[in-house]
Order: structure tokens, then sequence, then C-alpha cells
């Protein structure tokens, strides 16, 4: 098998390869696949020109997007990562700067197509040169799109990254479940799209000329192109994330969420260690318990609904009770669980029980008991 068919076959895999992607995810009819649909697409048509040039066919017009569909492919993949955490994900004003790349080396093909007529017909050989004899106007737009290219991996491979911290911080922030949700594959694709970016660098120097590293940079990107379909299909919806981030970008909503978590750990503790079952206790010495100034013990329990401590330890006091109550074996009086529940007197937790539930305790046993 000689250089030229073995060239020619892996480049209709790359392009077979994304076709089918490409469809796959048309077919799942996701709106936030829609960039990872073009970056399948426009893939097809970025490696189809060269690949018919192999056997001497030329579509003169295919030729003048090849440029501009390798510096918008990064683009796409950056935009479907950012799109992740939005529920409509529309590119910006500010954001469509990102295309100006593609628009300039368009142009630049544009001038140099109708400009200069003698512009040669180019072989499979010629694309993969660090620049083309007798061709210095094509040598211009390579030099300057694979330039491009090579910054924009660079550049996106940090962006991208931005995007991993952000999303990953305001997920362990508000998200418990982080082992399903987990932002990792954002910083390995990342990763990936530096070394793509940098594999280009290689081109500067013609080294995809040499057909077995010609043959490993495109095993590399058909790799990297079903690592990206993968993750697009299997992580799941973190569109709520988009919610929180711009008050997770507010110094005081960072601290804000910082309190929130202190506090609702202050309340865990309080309930971890049943201070509620102490007959006799008062708001000191919960403080001293929990280490917690006794204004800022009251704040809390104001915020949570609380007219005051009591009503507050009170209704963990009446919580346990209704455990201790369906659990509670027939031949024991219900007046049992008074002072297990932390209780001193009867009549205390008669009146707290009835206004807590709307029934009283035997009530409550007769509706609830399994023993």
């Amino acid at each position: 098998m000689t250089a030229t068919i073995a060239t020619f076959i892996l480049l209709i895999i790359y392009s077979s390869f994304s076709v089918v992607l490409a469809f796959t995810i048309l077919a799942l009819n996701r709106k936030n696949l829609v960039y990872i649909f073009l970056f399948f697409l426009l893939q097809v048509f970025y490696v189809l020109s060269p690949a018919v040039a192999i056997f001497n066919v030329y579509i003169e017009y295919l030729r003048l997007v090849v440029g501009p569909i390798k510096v918008i492919l990064t683009p796409l993949i950056f935009f479907h990562i950012k799109g992740l955490t939005q529920t409509e994900n529309k590119i910006t004003l500010k954001e469509s700067l990102h295309f100006i790349p593609a628009v300039i080396v368009f142009i630049i093909t544009l001038i140099i197509y109708f400009g200069y007529p003698d512009w040669k017909v180019l072989s499979t050989a010629d694309f993969y040169k660090a620049k083309v004899e007798g061709n210095f106007q094509f040598t211009f737009l390579i030099i300057i799109t694979r330039v491009i290219v090579f910054f924009q991996g660079i550049f996106y491979a940090l962006m991208i990254y931005k995007l991993f911290k952000r999303n990953d911080f305001t997920l362990r922030q508000f998200v418990s479940d982080i082992s399903k949700k987990n932002m990792i594959w954002i910083r390995s694709t990342a990763i990936l799209v530096g070394i793509r970016g940098l594999t280009t660098g290689a081109e500067l120097f013609g080294a995809y000329s040499i057909p077995s590293v010609f043959a490993i940079y495109y095993v590399f990107l058909i790799g990297f192109s079903f690592y990206i379909f993968f993750q697009a299909l299997v992580h799941p919806d973190i569109t709520f994330v988009g919610a929180t981030i711009p008050e997770m970008n507010n110094p005081a909503a960072i601290e804000y969420t910082r309190e929130s978590k202190t506090e609702l750990r202050i309340l865990e503790i309080f309930k971890e260690k049943r201070l509620f079952l102490r007959p006799e206790l008062t708001l000191q010495e919960v403080s001293d318990e929990l280490s917690v100034p006794k204004h800022r013990l009251t704040q809390l329990i104001k915020s949570g609904g609380y007219s005051n401590f009591y009503a507050f330890v009170n209704e963990h006091r009446i919580d346990f009770s209704k455990e201790l109550l369906i659990n509670l074996p027939n031949y024991l009086s219900v007046d049992s669980v008074v002072v297990d529940s932390g209780f001193q007197h009867k009549s205390t937790f008669y009146r707290v029980f009835k206004e807590a539930t709307g029934l009283s305790p035997k009530e409550f046993k007769e509706m609830n008991s399994h023993c």
C-alpha cells in the first residue's frame, strides 16, 4: 500500500467518523449540542478537499473555506463548554469577537483566490508542507492560518480551564453530589485543546509531509473528536450553575454562602450532639458547647423562623419524641417519652406536642405506630 493510498484512507476514516458523529448528535435533537454538531460537520468539509485532491479531483470553491474552518473549530468547542451552564446558549456581541480570526482568514483567502488567477492547483502533499515552492500567496495564507490556530490552542486551553475552575467551584458550593456532576473532564478538554493547538506548530515546519507523523496526527484528531463526542453525551445537565455563577462572582455573595454553610454546620452539630435532650438546657450551654457567641446563636435561631431559643429547642424535642412514639412498645405508657425527649414536665410536653402536631401524643402513636 502506497503512502498516498494510506493517506487517503486515513482522511476518509476521519471524515466518515465526523459525519457519523455529526448526524448522531442531530438525531438526538438536543439544543445544548448545536456547537458540537457544527464542529463535526465542519470537520468533514475541512478534510474533504485534501482527500479528493489525492485523485486529482479539485473542488475549487471548497478550498476557500478550508482555512476559515480550521480556525473556527476550536472556538466551537469553547462555546459548547461555556453553554453547558446556560439554558439558552446565545453568543453575545462581545463573544462574537471570537470569530474575527476566521473572518480574517476568509478575507485573505478571497483576496489570494481572486487576486491571483494563477494560483496553482495544489496536491495533497502541498497542504501539509511548510511552504509551497513558487506559490508565495498560498504559503502566506497557510502560515497565517497555522499561526492563528497555534495561538488559539494556547488561548482556548486557558479559557476552558478558567471555565472548569469557575464551574467546579460553583458546584462544590451548591451541589453535595459532586461525584456525579464533576467538572474534571473540562480540565482534560483544556489540556487536549492545548495539545491540539501545539501540534499545529509542527505544521509550520512541514512535519506532516512525513507520512508517519501525518498518521499519528490524524489518529490523535480522531481520538480527540470521539472524546469530545462522548463527554457531550454522558454528562448531566448543569444549566442550574448558570443561575448561581453571577452570585458567586460577587465577593459579598461568596461570603454569604460561606456564612450559610457555617450556620448549617452549627445546626448539624446541635442535632448530632442531641443537646436538646438536656432538660434544663440554656442558651449559654449551647453557646459553650458549639463555641458560638450567644448573640450569633440568637440571630441564627431567628433567621430560621423561630420566635426564641426555647421554641427552637422544643421543635427538636418534639421531632425526637415522634420517633420514640412510633417505636414505643404497646406495653409502655406514652408518658415514658416525656423525659426521654428532653422535657421536664408532662404538661409542657403535651401542650407543645399538641401545638406542633394538632394531635395528642396518644393519638399520634395510634396513627403511626407499627407495634
